[in-house]
């Protein structure tokens, strides 16, 4: 992403600001809103998934900004999202891990992989464009 390690780990991290690139969530807020994000900090979504309505929670299992960013469901699908981000030459270079169990045992999880992964990288994209976005907003 042509954007510094710390301005794309600063987008990624913000609950409130999910919804603008993570086509599965719809709202999202901090569990304690003056809260910094933070090991132990949770954040409350909801959106939809594998073309279901679903609330769920993650909380901060890793934060080591702005390199990894890891989340665990504690309520909701129970899913980890580990984000790795690596400066290079023109911005950020952005692994993003997901792993956990869904239902419906191998059938289950090849339909949901092909789904979460189209959903990712539907999500990777727009974050892409909002940060271009927000490059040129504080340019002008």
């Amino acid at each position: 992403m042509k954007a510094p390690p710390a301005r794309v780990f600063a987008l990624i991290c913000a609950p409130e600001r999910l919804p603008e690139w993570n086509v599965s969530v719809a709202h999202a807020r901090r569990v304690t809103p003056d809260e910094p994000v933070g090991p132990g900090s949770r954040a409350i979504m909801s959106g939809r998934l594998l073309g279901q309505s679903l609330e769920s929670e993650t909380e901060v299992v890793e934060f080591d900004a702005p390199n990894v960013f890891v989340t665990r469901a504690i309520r909701g699908p129970r899913l980890t999202t580990r984000f790795s981000l690596d400066a290079v030459e023109d911005g950020t270079d952005v692994k993003v891990d997901v792993m956990g169990d869904v239902p419906g045992g191998a059938i289950g999880e090849r339909l949901a992989e092909g789904f979460l992964r189209r959903e990712l990288t539907t999500s990777l994209r727009r974050l892409q464009a909002l940060l271009e976005a927000d490059a040129q907003e504080s340019i002008a």
